[in-house]
């Protein structure tokens, strides 16, 4: 037993307890075979069940349908109206993510239950039932519902793309004889075909733990060249902080000091050549599962929470053709190797105090502190992560020695990581106030990650 099993409390039946795994589609191994529905558990470009579906695959029987689901259909399809107003496959694309995202975070507001992928699902068989009706008989709404099913080709997952563009296609007899076929836009069949070029940057405030990935993409002849930026928080659990679609990298960077604030002051964005191709561990790493879900995502999240697993799987593809791929997964809890931190830390602590060290301590805190996190975050004190871990260690046995010496090691702990990161001084000022701030029972830094939950 480790000792900081030794000293833990009982967990606790919460959300984002530690040691959990990711449930990003790269880092899901040995997950059961994935239920028929859709094929929402297939066509994920890692060959494994993708994140959106991971855990409707390890129930069984029939999908879900949650009471949530009619009502939240009802709305979505009467607000696809908008959708008749887009430009072109750019617009559409981005109008469907919104109205994707405004339903979710209504429904994670109330506290419902989710169930994203039988929600989904259904969504796409409600689109196509109003779609066949109202085309038929000549009712407003069937184009909308029509165009909503191509957006869905564009934002969803493989999967889900593909059950839309079936659904598309059962259609087509009936837009054929409908009076609406001369209205819709001559660009609809390129919703679905966007692809990124390759052409990757990416961006870290001074902490090293929130991160920018933006990607550039365009649809078929070069319709609506634009970039795609996938904002990374990685500071505790790696999860999606927002994103969205940009005119161009200066643009999406500017988007991005914005959300992140005043750690990412001055943050510009490298090419993947200068960055490295770790950076996007991150991506392989992300949990788009509903096991992360808290209640306090902000609005961006959702806007982006079927998108950004969609522009996963086309940034893997952009960067096979190149001859390059992400970085293979690893379990973020066991393929960790702690020594090389443990004893640089421990070398740190004998230069600067004479009192002895208790081994057991250090490993504690060493362990805690890095399970969970991207290798090439480890050094990271950002104060959302000093936020984070102290959280985590609430759960431990306050009474417990090695509790109680993990804690009054924590001062030195961020000194030595600010040291061996290289952060200016003020930053490291600002990462030991938060320290001593979250640790008397207050809270972080509110310009650091401001929104993130």
């Amino acid at each position: 037993m480790s000792p900081v099993s030794r000293s833990r409390k009982p967990k606790k039946n919460r959300q984002n307890s530690g040691g959990r795994r990711s449930g990003n589609p790269a880092s899901a191994r040995n997950v059961p075979a994935p239920r028929e529905w859709s094929g929402l558990g297939s066509g994920n470009p890692f060959a494994r069940p993708s994140g959106l579906s991971f855990l409707q695959q390890l129930a069984q029987g029939q999908p879900t349908r949650l009471d949530w689901f009619g009502p939240s259909f009802s709305v979505l399809l009467d607000e696809a109206e908008v959708l008749l107003g887009a430009e072109g496959p750019r617009r559409l694309e981005d109008m469907t993510a919104g109205l994707l995202g405004a339903r979710v975070h209504e429904a994670v507001q109330e506290g419902r239950s989710l169930a994203l992928g039988d929600w989904i699902g259904g969504l796409i068989d409600a689109a196509e039932q109003r779609a066949r009706e109202r085309l038929v008989s000549g009712v407003p709404g069937g184009q909308a519902a029509l165009l909503l099913l191509y957006g869905l080709s564009s934002v969803g997952s493989p999967a889900i793309a593909r059950a839309a563009l079936e659904a598309v296609s059962r259609l087509r007899p009936v837009v054929r004889g409908s009076q609406v076929a001369s209205a819709l836009p001559q660009w609809r069949d390129a919703v679905a075909k966007l692809r990124m070029t390759g052409d990757v940057w990416v961006l870290r405030d001074v902490y090293g733990s929130r991160l920018g990935i933006i990607a550039a993409t365009v649809y078929p002849d070069g319709m609506d060249p634009a970039v795609y930026l996938f904002d990374i928080d990685a500071c505790g659990f790696v999860v999606l902080a927002g994103g969205g679609t940009y005119d161009d990298v200066e643009q999406a960077a500017a988007a991005w000091r914005t959300a992140v604030g005043t750690a990412a002051a001055g943050a510009g964005a490298k090419p993947l050549a200068q960055a490295g191709t770790e950076a996007l561990r991150c991506l392989t790493e992300v949990d788009l599962t509903e096991i992360t879900i808290v209640g306090t995502e902000p609005r961006a999240v959702w806007d982006e929470w079927f998108r950004a697993l969609r522009r996963i799987h086309d940034v893997s593809a952009a960067l096979e053709r190149r001859g390059s791929s992400l970085p293979a997964a690893l379990n973020l809890y066991h393929d960790i190797d702690i020594t090389p931190t443990l004893n640089a830390f421990t070398a740190w602590l004998q230069q600067r105090q004479s009192e002895t060290i208790d081994e057991e301590i250090v490993e504690a805190l060493v362990g805690e502190w890095l399970a969970g996190v991207l290798p090439d975050t480890a050094d990271s004190v950002s104060p959302h992560r000093i936020n984070h871990n102290l959280r985590l260690i609430e759960d431990w046995d306050s009474s417990h020695p090695v509790t109680i010496g993990v804690k009054r090691l924590l001062p030195h702990w961020v000194n030595f990581l600010s040291w061996r990161s290289g952060i200016p001084q003020a930053t490291a000022d600002t990462a030991l106030a938060t320290l001593a701030e979250a640790s008397a029972g207050g809270h972080r830094a509110a310009e650091h990650c401001p929104g993130v939950h």
